[in-house]
Order: structure tokens, then C-alpha cells, then sequence
């Protein structure tokens, strides 16, 4: 069975140099990193994790920290999508992820317990004392969904999207908006719910709490009840500007079912561009989250604080107005 003396052997460097090229470290160079690899590969070497840890003194364990408090789902296209980012970016650093429950004993302890290096915190509640004692401990976190003190935040800027979403529909004549918001404990739903405050300020149009109608889930049926109550209003809106697209396919179905025509009787914006969004009828506007950066740049970032290197607490990665059909200019 081939060990790390004989590909040092064969790549005519020390064992010592192999190691660091087998555990990542940069002071390598790329000539010898991409030579030491190849034989690697040819021999089919792997490395015991065991010995790596030993000598490392790092498990080569991720947690990642999923809570369904707001009942999104692993299958959501965004989070899914940064959490595959994520993987695969760590993946490529010799790093293998676990996700930890809260459930038994709680996050802190189910961490400590896994020996994980850091953890990536995706969604959680942070009114849940056992995600606040992880977060408070000396094991690295970072997250994209959770503010929470100094632990280091990447995610999409919100509020520009939202004032994308408010400037588009006012340039295309709508002066009565609704805003379908989601759940205001999120960070999302108070950001998004921020700057359609500002992208109807900025058009000097009047803030009309009756046009807000907050949903209890980022799901398609709280759409569609949230959709439901507007319609019953006196005046309808001539657009709705919706905080995620599946909560805007629920607005949709409402507005059908009403024998309303979407994209001509009501303009309908989402968020998320999730990939239904292109594909339902009519296409549906909405603003594009850059996942796969997030993904990339979270891990970066919590790799950085595994080796007590500085990071930015805050990065706001911008998003992206997809024009499609579900808007028109107003009659």
C-alpha cells in the first residue's frame, strides 16, 4: 500500500512538503502542489483522516447548522444553492461537512461532541438559546441568514433588490404597489420590506399600511392567502412586489382564480429567481440572488477564521432584475 514517503519519493520532495500540500497550506508552490496532486491521483492514494487529524490537530469536520423554524426546506432553490456552493468549495480544501441538530443536546454541545473545525449557520432561529450559545462559544461560525453580534454575515443586498423591483414597476406607470413581505423576525422580510419603503419614498409616493400585508412563511399557500386579502380591498393594487418567488407563484394562482389577468390586470414582481420562476405562465420579474458567490465566499470566509486570519463581518452581494412577463406597463 502506497504511504506519504513513497509520494514524496516519487515527487522527489520531503514527506513534510507532501503534508502541506495534502492539508492545503499555501507556502507550497503551485508547480510542486500540481506535481505532488498528479502522482497522488495516478497512485490513488488516500490519506487516513485519522493520522491527518492527529498531525493537524483539526477534525476536517464542517457543521452545517439548518433550522425549518421558518419552514423553507432544504429543497429551496436559493439555500440549497449557496449550501452547494458552500460544500463544494470546502470539499475542494480537503474538508467534509455534517449537519448538526439542535435537537438532544443542543447545537454547542452536538458540535463539540462531532469535534467539527467551524460551522456554517444556513437559517436558525436565533430566539433559540442553544443556537445563541454556539453562536457565543469559541468555535467558528459564519452565516447567511442569522445576524447575530460580530459573527461574519454574507447575503444579498436586500434593499437594492427591493428598490430595483419598486423603480421597475414605477417606471412602468404603477402607482398603487402592494408589498407582500415575509416573515418580519428575517432578516429578508424587514430588509426587503426596508426598501420598498424607500423605492416608494424615492417616486414620493405615500406609504399605505393597507397595501402591506405580511405572510407567515416563505411558502406558495401564504402567497396566496396574503393575495387573497388584498383583493378584498375597495381599490385593488395594479402591482404587487412579492418576497419570494414561491410565495409569488401563491399570488399568481390568487390572482387567476379571480379571473384577473397577471402581468395586465395585476403586475406581479418576486424574488429569488428560482429556476420555476422562467417557466410558469406568465414568466415571472423578479430579482436574481447570486447563490453560488454567496456560497463560495462564506466558505472562503469561515476557512479564513478557522486560521484566525481577519475577515469582513458584513459582505452584501448585489442582486439582479430579471424582466419577464407577469409585468407591463399600466393601461
Amino acid at each position: 500500500m502506497v504511504d506519504i514517503r513513497d509520494i514524496a519519493k516519487m515527487a522527489g520532495v520531503s514527506t513534510a512538503t507532501v503534508s502541506k500540500v495534502l492539508n492545503n497550506y499555501s507556502e507550497v508552490s503551485e508547480a510542486t502542489k500540481i506535481r505532488i496532486l498528479k502522482i497522488v491521483e495516478e497512485v490513488g492514494y488516500i490519506p487516513n483522516s485519522s493520522a491527518r487529524a492527529l498531525s493537524t490537530k483539526r477534525s476536517w469536520l464542517i457543521g452545517i447548522v439548518y433550522s425549518e423554524h421558518l419552514h423553507i426546506g432544504l429543497e429551496h432553490n436559493y439555500f440549497s444553492g449557496v449550501l452547494e456552493a458552500f460544500k463544494r468549495k470546502v470539499e475542494s480544501l480537503g474538508y467534509d461537512v455534517v449537519f448538526i441538530s439542535g435537537k438532544d443536546i443542543g447545537y454547542l454541545k452536538r458540535c463539540q461532541v462531532r469535534n467539527v473545525d467551524g460551522v456554517f449557520v444556513v437559517t436558525a432561529d436565533i430566539t433559540d438559546e442553544g443556537l445563541r450559545a454556539l453562536l457565543d462559544s469559541d468555535i467558528k461560525c459564519v452565516t447567511t441568514d442569522v445576524p447575530y453580534k460580530s459573527i461574519p454575515l454574507v447575503y444579498s443586498d436586500n434593499r437594492q433588490g427591493s428598490l430595483l423591483a419598486v423603480r421597475h414597476l414605477v417606471e412602468l406607470g404603477h402607482r398603487r404597489i402592494a408589498h407582500i413581505a415575509g416573515p418580519l423576525s428575517s432578516i429578508a422580510g424587514q430588509e426587503r420590506l426596508d426598501g420598498y419603503r424607500q423605492g416608494l419614498a424615492e417616486a414620493g409616493l405615500p406609504y399605505d399600511e393597507s397595501l402591506v400585508v405580511e405572510a407567515g412563511e416563505y411558502d406558495a399557500q401564504s402567497g396566496y392567502d396574503c393575495m387573497n386579502r388584498l383583493l378584498q380591498l375597495p381599490q385593488l393594487p395594479t402591482a404587487v412586489f412579492v418576497v419570494c418567488d414561491l410565495s409569488a407563484l401563491g399570488v399568481v394562482r390568487c390572482i387567476s382564480e379571480h379571473n384577473l389577468v397577471v402581468g395586465k390586470d395585476i403586475s406581479v414582481v418576486g424574488f429569488d429567481d428560482i429556476e420555476l420562476a422562467a417557466h410558469v405562465h406568465p414568466a415571472l420579474t423578479t430579482l436574481k440572488q447570486d447563490s453560488k458567490t454567496i456560497g463560495k465566499i462564506l466558505a472562503e470566509t469561515l476557512i479564513k477564521r478557522m486560521n484566525n486570519e481577519t475577515v469582513e463581518e458584513k459582505i452584501v452581494i448585489p442582486t439582479k432584475l430579471i424582466v419577464r412577463d407577469s409585468t407591463s406597463k399600466i393601461d
